[in-house]
């Protein structure tokens, strides 16, 4: 490898994209100036234009202001590139040429009007060879069909600044060595892109059109949600013109998720996409007519209430696969049987009950409203003596328990349950019984589809039991990724595992991934010892050992704790700290005590926003994100000590990156001990 011609090809490059920027300066400023005329002209002719040209007026000015929109996003990304142009690069000898292609590989796409400096955005099919080959034989998907060769060479780069730090062939091992340096550094405030350091097996799932129900399960670390951000870039990239963030939705688990992983996509040059939480559907469906439960606090309930049996016992049977099958079965016996056709009489006439019953029956798969809807529309139309609306009304008289909570009620006198149904008028509902409400809901009544939805992204998969999947799925009919790990379940009573998924989504594609990028060799196989996974594959980065630090006394603990704060905030090499609680409670506590130190912030169900400096939280909400070191505060006996605990714990370890701490008074727990 020749390091001057590398450096030479640099400065090409950094010459083209400072004359490209110029370029696409003065083309903004010829829109804003274009902005001004047109607006000045509107504003003092607007009285003599007709309707026509008002209209026509309008749609220059929007014309003018959606090219002057995409110069000044293509001007930001070459003001990007001229920091770090590109960061790979491969040499493809296509069957047939004398001569290989020199494919420089960056996040943007960029040519200069010479051919002299030309790089690929690393979604463009020839780019999905520096992921997936090394040297030899190779081949791309291109629009005219597949392309074989042979690939010669391959490098990477580390340019920051306009300057090449290294160049590095990729030979063996050194890809690896690439990843080390990446993981080795301290976590950013949030969630970054990985298209440097992208596996082999993460690109395939990226890069995956084949799969309609994508389903992934990885473990902790394995870069789960990255994959599914960088799918959905990849999808954006592969059918412009045609698909728009706005057509793709994230189901998250809470508001600090989504703002911890807000840069991903703008970093690659793409919109954010609309995210949304399970309470968030639940509450556009069933409205202000029902006062819910926070289904986010699900965990919190469950360790405010684990001695009552009762609660714990219904909240297990409604999370179940049995469940869903019996209120499947239960709605199809209302389809069957809750209408009661009768004759219906109007001035000069009537309908008569088998005619009405057979209208029924053939929209059997309609929401019952919907039913009733088109078949008084079809009636009223043919006979005028006959009101749709009044029609419509006397239809649902003959439905048997025609509103959601009697249906729902009547559930469980068919079941002989009628103990499970604990919901008084003006009571909150359980949050266990509110996607059965919502299913029921759309069972009698529908709900109006968001056909813009073409691409839905469900993460942390274990969380959501198989009620609340059968909802999606009415919801939406549509490409689906689905991602997360059995092993970090913290949603209580939740019976969702694979073989579950896989009956829900037959066709789907599932994949597992068992190499964790996150922390380092020692933290994975410390966490392992807590829970069990014979699967879990750390990659062999090393660092400290695990730290396990007993106190006396609760007072010690905290001030211990104060200590790493302030030694936390003096040494930035140490990054960001994460203090992890087992409980919300607990995590508001802790915040209270620590209140005399400056820069801690607390976590909270209600926060949007990642905040940078020392953070306090639970491991619920821990969940999706890391942290360059972890404390774990109060991992004694008397705090973890259920098999739910270990969950808890495990979840926890797993989120610190370079250094583990776990702070305990008197016994510590027995997952400790193992």
């Amino acid at each position: 490898m020749n390091l001057q011609e590398e450096k030479e090809h640099l400065q090409i490059g950094l010459k083209s994209l400072q004359a490209a920027a110029g370029k696409l300066l003065e083309k903004v400023q010829h829109y804003s100036e274009n902005y001004r005329d047109s607006a000045r002209y509107i504003w003092e002719n607007q009285s003599e234009f007709d309707e026509y040209e008002a209209i026509f007026n309008k749609l220059l000015v929007d014309q003018v202001v959606d090219s002057g929109e995409q110069t000044k996003e293509k001007l930001h990304q070459i003001i990007k590139m001229m920091d770090s142009p590109y960061f790979a690069r491969i040499d493809f000898l296509m069957d047939g040429d004398p001569d290989p292609m020199q494919v420089y590989i960056g996040k943007f796409s960029f040519w200069d009007d010479v051919g002299e400096f030309e790089v690929f955005d690393w979604r463009a099919p020839i780019s999905g060879m520096y992921y997936e080959y090394e040297y030899g034989n190779a081949h791309y998907d291109a629009p005219m069909g597949r392309i074989e060769g042979e690939l010669v060479c391959k490098r990477q780069y580390q340019i920051s600044r306009g300057v090449l730090e290294y160049a590095l062939e990729s030979g063996v091992g050194i890809s690896d060595e690439i990843l080390q340096q990446e993981l080795a550094k301290n976590t950013d405030t949030k969630m970054k892109d990985i298209v440097v350091t992208i596996q082999r097996e993460q690109n395939q799932l990226i890069r995956d059109s084949s799969s309609n129900i994508l389903i992934i399960h990885g473990v902790a670390g394995s870069g789960k949600t990255s994959i599914a951000l960088h799918r959905i870039a990849y999808f954006l990239y592969q059918h412009k013109g045609k698909l728009t963030s706005k057509n793709f939705l994230i189901i998250s688990p809470n508001g600090v998720f989504v703002d911890y992983i807000a840069d991903v996509l703008p970093e690659l040059g793409e919109e954010n996409v609309r995210c949304i939480a399970m309470d968030d559907i639940a509450g556009k469906i069933l409205g202000k007519e029902y006062h819910c439960e926070r289904m986010d606090l699900q965990s919190e309930r469950y360790l405010q209430r684990e001695a009552d049996t009762d609660w714990k016992k219904r909240n297990q049977f409604k999370n179940s696969v049995e469940f869903l099958r019996l209120l499947d079965d239960y709605l199809l016996k209302c389809n069957k049987e809750n209408f009661h056709a009768e004759d219906y009489s109007y001035k000069g006439g009537f309908v008569e009950a088998a005619y009405l019953q057979k209208c029924y029956n053939i929209r059997e798969g309609l929401p019952v409203w919907e039913r009733f809807q088109e078949i008084a529309a079809l009636i009223s139309g043919d006979i005028r003596e006959v009101h749709k609306n009044d029609l419509f009304e006397w239809l649902m008289s003959r439905f048997e328990n025609n509103n959601v909570m009697q249906l729902y009620r009547h559930f469980y006198v068919y079941l002989e349950k009628t103990d499970y149904i604990c919901y008084e008028d003006g009571m909150e509902i359980e949050s266990a019984d509110i996607f059965p409400l919502v299913y029921i809901k759309l069972y009698l009544e529908g709900f109006a589809r968001e056909p813009e939805i073409m691409h839905l992204v469900i993460d942390e998969m274990q969380d959501y039991s198989p009620v609340q999947y059968a909802v999606i799925n009415k919801l939406y009919s549509c490409r689906k990724t689905i991602l997360g790990d059995f092993c970090q379940n913290v949603v209580p009573f939740v019976e969702n595992h694979s073989d579950f998924l896989k009956d829900i989504y037959p066709k789907a594609q599932y994949m597992e991934i068992y190499k964790s990028y996150r922390s380092t060799y020692e933290i994975m196989n410390y966490a392992g010892k807590i829970k069990k996974n014979q699967n879990l594959k750390p990659i062999e980065r090393h660092g400290r050992k695990p730290m396990e630090i007993g106190f006396e006394k609760r007072s010690d603990e905290e001030a211990y704790l104060v200590s790493e704060i302030k030694r936390a905030q003096a040494d930035k090499k140490m990054g960001k700290l994460g203090i992890i609680c087992k409980s919300q409670p607990q995590a508001e506590a802790l915040f209270l005590a620590l209140s005399s130190v400056n820069d801690v912030h607390l976590f909270t169900y209600d926060a949007d926003v990642f905040y940078d400096g020392i953070i306090v939280t639970s491991v619920s909400l821990s969940k999706g994100l890391e942290f360059d070191t972890v404390l774990i505060v109060d991992a004694d006996q008397s705090n973890y000590c259920t098999e739910y605990d270990r969950n808890l714990l495990y979840v926890a370890c797993t989120r610190a990156m370079h250094q583990l701490k776990l702070l305990y008074c008197g016994e510590k727990s027995r997952f400790l001990e193992q």
